[in-house]
């Protein structure tokens, strides 16, 4: 009996090139998360319309919104686990198919309490197809490229969110509101038709599940040089998992670090949120037309895409151009930079109202700034917590900072309740802006001080040894 072989799985994808099936696993995750992009803000281009052909206030729709993005959370957090027992691809498939139903449905509901129903079960959908994307893409790209691949599924996303947006402009005026779920619900249905078809399971989660076979299969399409018949048994790097408990985010000083991270990720969800729910309206409200509006909104997730694929850039440069140390400075520079762009650039959109061409311009500007920087304050996270307690720390900044996701909706539905003016909310949306860039100065600060703190200590060391 021939003895057993061993393949290790991740070594192939990351020394293979990229062959077919990899490509074509990456091309429909991207497919599919710019469908996810455009449907989960399609309400917001939507209320608008609904507002004026239900005779309904446009704060009215502060609740929907709320609890569509709340719904998004719940989807993400309950998925998530789901996928590890079922498997990637079920998860994407069922996930797609839900929101797809439910987001046709929305194109016939005939109340608001019933548009609630449906947005808040398509927004489960929504929620639990996003993290197995990204799963799914990062478990299928080599390592040398995985990263970048990573962040193109993300920023598919908001190219959703801007095509919708175009969409949006075009169909509304001339077919209504309706128009836009049936596109947003039946588009994703076929692309789902193409993914059944084409789209493979996790190589890594079938081994992981012992489906020798089904490994096989996968392996000899991605290296079909490699000799995989015979008594193959599959293995895969595995890094180690340390579940740290809470209470290791607020040891040896970093509870205040952890509740200023916090802090940062709430207003990043809550600015980006409020944007996405309440622009189209607030620029009607503005004179704007309903096309432009909508346009502007779209702008603002080119903007975002454009800035997700350039922070990660940018950062690099600056490290390396800043020197050994430079990391962690340049990723507290950039990101601080983006808030800082954004902040100012809500503020010229609220003096830009009453220009078309200004405000397009300016909106993107945000969008790049804001929305761009999101991906940038994961990084940060990840300096400021031990390895043993980074995946923790992440995981819990992301989920508190969603907190901000269902606060911004209302937030925005409150002020404009108040009756305030557009540009009277815009201002005031600078704040938070403003509130994330000072709370990430403190933060480098204390990170500064503190490394200085271990150099000194280090140096004293060193002293002492000399001397005896």
């Amino acid at each position: 009996m021939a003895p057993t072989r061993e393949v290790n799985i991740s070594h192939l994808i990351d020394t293979a090139p990229v062959s077919a099936l990899q490509k074509r696993a990456i091309a429909l995750c991207l497919a599919l998360a710019i469908l996810d992009g455009m449907d989960a803000q399609l309400i917001g281009f939507a209320i608008p319309a609904l507002s004026a052909d239900w005779g309904l206030s446009k704060a009215s729709f502060g609740l929907l919104l709320a609890l569509s993005s709340g719904a998004m959370v719940v989807g993400s957090l309950l998925f998530g686990p789901v996928a590890d027992r079922w498997g990637r691809r079920r998860v994407i498939l069922l996930c797609t198919v839900v929101f797809s139903v439910f987001t046709l449905a929305s194109a016939f509901a005939p109340s608001m309490g019933v548009l609630i129903v449906l947005r808040v079960l398509a927004g489960i959908g929504l929620g639990g197809v996003t993290p197995n994307l990204i799963a799914l893409t990062s478990e299928y790209s080599p390592a040398r490229s995985r990263s970048t691949l990573v962040t193109i599924v993300v920023a598919g996303m908001s190219l959703g969110g801007f095509l919708g947006g175009l969409a949006a402009a075009q169909l509304i005026p001339a077919y209504g509101w309706e128009s836009i779920f049936l596109a947003g619900g039946v588009l994703p249905l076929v692309v789902t038709a193409f993914a059944w078809k084409w789209l493979p399971e996790s190589g890594k989660f079938l081994a992981a599940r012992g489906d020798h076979e089904g490994v096989a299969r996968i392996f000899s399409a991605i290296a079909p040089g490699e000799d995989l018949t015979g008594s193959v048994r599959f293995t895969q790097d595995s890094v180690a998992v340390t579940k740290s408990p809470v209470r290791e985010l607020f040891a040896e000083g970093r509870g205040v670090d952890t509740v200023l991270l916090w802090v940062v990720f709430v207003v990043n969800f809550l600015v980006i949120y409020f944007l996405f729910g309440w622009m189209p309206s607030l620029f009607s409200q503005a004179g704007q037309s309903a096309s432009n509006a909508i346009l502007a909104a779209a702008l603002f997730n080119l903007g975002g895409m454009a800035g997700a694929l350039s922070v990660g850039r940018i950062t690099d440069k600056v490290a390396a151009a800043w020197g050994r140390t430079g990391g962690s400075r340049a990723a507290y520079a950039v990101v601080m930079g983006g808030y800082t762009i954004g902040a100012l650039f809500i503020g010229a959109v609220a003096m830009s109202l009453g220009s078309s061409t200004l405000l397009l311009i300016t909106i993107c500007i945000v969008g790049f700034g804001i929305s761009g920087s999101s991906a940038g304050i994961i990084a940060i996270a990840a300096s400021i917590y031990p390895v043993a307690a980074r995946s923790t720390g992440i995981g819990w900044a992301m989920g508190i900072g969603r907190i901000g996701s269902i606060v911004g909706p209302t937030v925005g539905a409150a002020l404009i309740a108040a009756g305030m003016d557009a540009r009277t909310i815009f201002l005031l949306m600078v704040l938070p802006t403003a509130l994330a860039v000072l709370t990430l100065g403190v933060l480098f600060v204390r990170e500064r001080l503190r490394a200085r703190s271990v150099a000194g200590a280090d140096t004293g060391a060193a002293v002492v040894v000399e001397t005896h």
